[in-house]
């Protein structure tokens, strides 16, 4: 890992477009190579893509690319859903670049938040026009352990969801109902009942008496749109900076984790008994009853094995986002307003809050 924060470099304003582009079953990539090449603004520039063999692979890719883009002046784009946004997100704080992005998932948690245009043409037109006006903006990031999240990351049974919502992908398609029909479905599949302690330090602050608890399923959330869809009101302090929101969920039966899902699903988590939210800077996390090598992780609706204790926490810089200012569109979401139904929250495309 580095150690050190390289200077944050510039991108030209008719520099080269470094586009990391995820590979997906069944994806006409040429298809999307002639929409994009299409548009008018992208032709005055080179456009360099950036497409893994394998989908495991975008995470060196965009490596890759982050440092082609800080060698020649370009601008590192991420075109993809919130698990490619992560993987180039994590390229540009560690390369020291800008970046912008193209939503193309399936919820665009982090593009919403941030009054992102949801078509690619629209995004790609006012992502040149915020690049060539030289319009960038501080983005607020969680690290667990050494690896970063924009949306959000949990523990216990919520990455076990992630699987069963690749494999429903795999059969039937990547779609929001596919993604929430298998939240649905993993809540009464078999699981296992590891129960986690956490202990959390709400201030950044050593001298801080830290909480501690006894809990089934972790959710740190850091995107505001999310939080406020499940009822949370956090979500605001998130919003404001400087904190993370963390739901925890706590040892329970079945049918009263359906009862907990049918709150986040109304956006009335904040009313459910077996759930306590709050907001902090950081916390520390680990089985509570013995302590296995790894264990599995999601972020941003990815997965990975990490060695506990898992240490959650801000980023003590900011990521920088090529993006047109929020001031200036008319169409942008407020952080707390939306006229979306608050059920995509419950899916696990970006990680809501359903454990199996």
């Amino acid at each position: 890992m580095t150690t050190s924060n390289p200077p944050l470099s510039s991108a030209k304003p008719h520099g080269p477009i470094h586009l990391v582009v995820p590979r997906r079953p069944g994806a006409d990539l040429d298809a999307l190579r002639a929409r994009l090449e299409g548009i008018a603004p992208l032709q005055d520039h080179d456009v360099v893509w950036h497409v893994p063999d394998q989908r495991g692979d975008i995470v060196h890719l965009a490596r890759d690319a982050a440092y082609a883009a800080r060698a020649d002046g370009g601008l590192l784009v991420a075109a993809g859903g919130d698990g490619t946004i992560n993987a180039v997100a994590a390229a540009a704080l560690r390369v020291g670049v800008p970046m912008g992005v193209v939503p193309m998932g399936t919820f665009n948690y982090f593009s919403r938040e941030h009054g992102l245009a949801l078509e690619p043409e629209q995004a790609v037109q006012e992502l040149l026009q915020a690049l060539h006006d030289g319009d960038m903006r501080p983005v607020q990031v969680g690290h667990v352990n050494n690896r970063l999240f924009m949306v959000n990351a949990s523990v216990g049974l919520y990455p076990k969801l992630l699987a069963e919502r690749e494999k429903a992908s795999r059969r039937f398609g990547r779609s929001r109902l596919v993604a929430v029909a298998s939240a649905v479905w993993s809540m009464f599949r078999p699981a296992a009942g590891r129960r986690w302690r956490v202990v959390m330090k709400t201030h950044r602050d050593a001298t801080a008496q830290p909480e501690e608890h006894l809990v089934s399923t972790l959710f740190v959330g850091n995107n505001p749109l999310q939080l406020d869809r499940m009822g949370l009101p956090q979500a605001q302090m998130v919003a404001d900076g400087g904190k993370l929101a963390v739901v925890l969920l706590k040892p329970q039966g079945r049918w009263a984790v359906a009862r907990t899902v049918w709150h986040a699903a109304t956006g009335q988590l904040d009313k459910d008994t077996a759930v306590l939210s709050m907001a902090c800077a950081e916390l520390t996390v680990e089985p509570a009853s013995w302590r296995p090598p790894q264990v599995k992780v999601a972020f941003d609706g990815e997965r990975e094995w990490m060695e506990p204790p898992l240490h959650f926490r801000l980023s003590d810089r900011p990521l920088w986002l090529v993006a047109p200012s929020p001031l200036v569109r008319e169409d942008a979401p407020t952080h707390l307003q939306t006229s979306e139904p608050p059920t995509e929250a419950l899916a696990p495309a970006s990680g809501g809050l359903v454990p199996a």
